[in-house]
């Protein structure tokens, strides 16, 4: 994270980092917010929504998605508290399904086990569980976490996330008071196991319009074949952009000032929420962030040599260490990323 910051700052260019799903990661990523970088923070449903403190040893091969699932019942409060509080700006799902025939295919050999949990189906009912009905999130900032913010960022706003004339009628219609109990019995996953099997929540979607047709209701999926729609994510979000061509005042300085001396300041107090203080990001060593000019290094991917897929294997690194040979060149980029994106659900 400390290199990526460094990149942002040279690059003038933003920043997304999905699927934060601990403590420490989502802290940093409110340090660069503070410090100035147009960094952008997403986490998981199945983080929010659970840690692994009460997991069997024996079942836990079934919760095996990277980032992990964290060990610390403290994490899915922590994760919301990041979210109250503008660390982090989105919720993503990372759905991806096994049973638990193809998980058990990786018993005594970590590598062959498939990665990754369900979450989208019940995305939304977590966050308002943990957020709403416990008294962390109001409802604005739920639909912002969920809908709006996202939305935004991959530069499909207003067409989405946003209910406009002219905007596509994408509605929930959502009762906050209504309860159930998330199962495997129950759930539209395809497979035989829910990482939240057991637990009851808050607030039921019992109606949702997609382009002002009713595809699901009570609990009902009706869904036509070949009624999605594509939607491109044009380039240069102006939500992102402006903020870095100066275009809007964006300074996080500010916001925390009001913060602290306005109401919002009681509230977060009254909910436990600690505004972190303002700490510039430093590299390892504790050196200051270089000048704009500077040689900045880059992460690289450790290639498979046996010709075998791992199934834990991801391209993606946070960080690495330094180049023990010296410093890497910096990676020049002509167009910097900002809308284009696959998705985050």
């Amino acid at each position: 994270m400390q290199y990526e910051a460094i990149r942002v700052n040279e690059m003038k260019t933003p920043l997304y980092v999905t699927s934060l799903t601990s403590k420490s990661s989502a802290e940093l990523v409110g340090r660069a917010r503070r410090s100035g970088y147009c960094v952008f923070g997403e986490t998981l449903a199945s983080s929010l929504g659970r840690s692994m403190s009460s997991v069997r040893k024996p079942e836990r091969i079934y919760y095996i998605t990277s980032p992990p699932i964290r060990e610390s019942a403290e994490t899915p409060r922590q994760l919301m508290k990041s979210l109250a509080y503008d660390d982090l700006q989105v919720t993503g799902s990372d759905n991806r399904t096994f049973n638990k025939q193809q998980k058990d295919l990786g018993v005594g050999n970590f590598t062959k086990i498939p990665n990754g949990v369900n979450g989208a189906e019940d995305r939304m009912s977590l966050v308002w569980e943990k957020g709403v009905h416990q008294g962390l999130l109001d409802p604005c900032r739920f639909v912002a976490v969920t809908s709006t913010n996202a939305a935004k960022i991959f530069n499909i706003y207003p067409q989405k996330g946003r209910i406009a004339v002219g905007s596509d009628a994408d509605i929930v219609i959502w009762n906050p008071q209504a309860t159930r109990t998330i199962s495997k019995e129950s759930h539209h996953h395809a497979c035989d196991f829910n990482i939240f099997e057991g637990m009851t929540v808050h607030g039921v979607p019992e109606y949702v319009l997609v382009r002002g047709r009713i595809c699901a209701e009570n609990g009902v999926v009706r869904v036509a074949e070949g009624f999605g729609r594509f939607i491109p994510m044009q380039v240069r979000p102006p939500f992102v952009y402006d903020i870095i061509e100066g275009k809007v005042q964006k300074t996080l300085e500010e916001p925390h000032e009001e913060i602290h001396n306005g109401n919002l300041a009681k509230k977060l107090a009254e909910l436990d929420i600690q505004i972190p203080p303002h700490e510039p990001i430093m590299l390892a060593g504790n050196l200051p962030m270089p000048a704009e000019g500077s040689i900045c290094s880059t992460p690289s991917v450790r290639g498979r040599v046996d010709g075998k897929r791992d199934m834990q294997e991801s391209s993606f690194s946070i960080s690495e260490e330094l180049d023990r040979s010296g410093v890497r060149a910096c990676i020049k980029v002509k167009n910097p990323p900002g809308g284009k994106s696959s998705g985050f659900w």
